[in-house]
């Protein structure tokens, strides 16, 4: 007589999300400090459980408002994270999600299972709960990436900006301070920027030119792109 199969094994599937932020020339992640088991009292990025038949982008943005009250962002898709033993509970696989906002208050405030939320540097981050200090590592490598490759800039500057406020997103994201002179080369080759005829920006003592970006307007590409 063959052996009759193992029950299935029940497998949870979740959504953890890393929220950047450039503030004041620092790149800071938004984190929650967890009011519930496991890791109660610890730091970790936004997240939870994916409902029956919900979508995952639709997953992603209601576990946002849920945990943080922030709505409304653009996310992407990072990568899944799925090792046997990352939560006690029992078996459960993440989906990752980042996102850059753009510099100011995002109406954040402590939400379903969150004390205390934060913004923190990126260079002096907690121990994280579960593995969301390897997800909140990963999703930086791939801000990094982007902005080399990706008007991603752009999605977080007023309309009008000068090549200072182009250089302090793309040094904060970078980790590393730029040549004034060779990014200016670099952004206008690169990029379809437009200087605004008539204005200039007066918050120096030499007023400095502004541009806008007239490139595509889908700046990020789709979710999960």
């Amino acid at each position: 007589m063959s052996e009759l199969p193992s029950p299935l094994q029940r497998v949870a599937l979740s959504l953890d999300v890393a929220c950047f932020q450039v503030r004041a020339g620092t790149l800071v992640l938004l984190l929650m400090r967890r009011s519930e088991p496991p890791f109660s009292g610890s730091w970790a990025l936004p997240g939870g459980l994916v409902l029956p038949d919900e979508p995952l982008d639709a997953a992603a943005l209601r576990v946002l408002d849920e945990r943080t009250h922030v709505r409304g962002s653009y996310l992407e898709q990072l990568y899944t994270f799925g090792d046997p033993d990352r939560d006690p509970r029992g078996r459960t696989v993440s989906v990752a999600y980042y996102s850059l906002l753009m510099e100011g208050g995002q109406g954040e405030k402590p939400g379903r299972g969150a004390e205390e939320l934060a913004w923190l540097p990126v260079n002096a981050l907690p121990p994280l709960a579960f593995d969301h200090d390897q997800i909140a590592a990963y999703a930086r490598q791939r801000l990094v990436q982007k902005i080399t490759y990706a008007p991603l800039a752009f999605r977080v500057l007023p309309e009008q900006f000068t090549m200072a406020d182009l250089r302090s997103i793309h040094e904060a994201i970078l980790g590393d301070a730029l040549h004034p002179s060779n990014f200016v080369r670099k952004m206008l080759g690169r990029w379809d920027l437009a200087p605004v005829s008539g204005v200039r920006d007066r918050r120096s003592r030499r007023p400095a030119r502004l541009y806008h970006y007239i490139g595509p307007p889908e700046i990020l590409g789709p979710p999960g792109s």
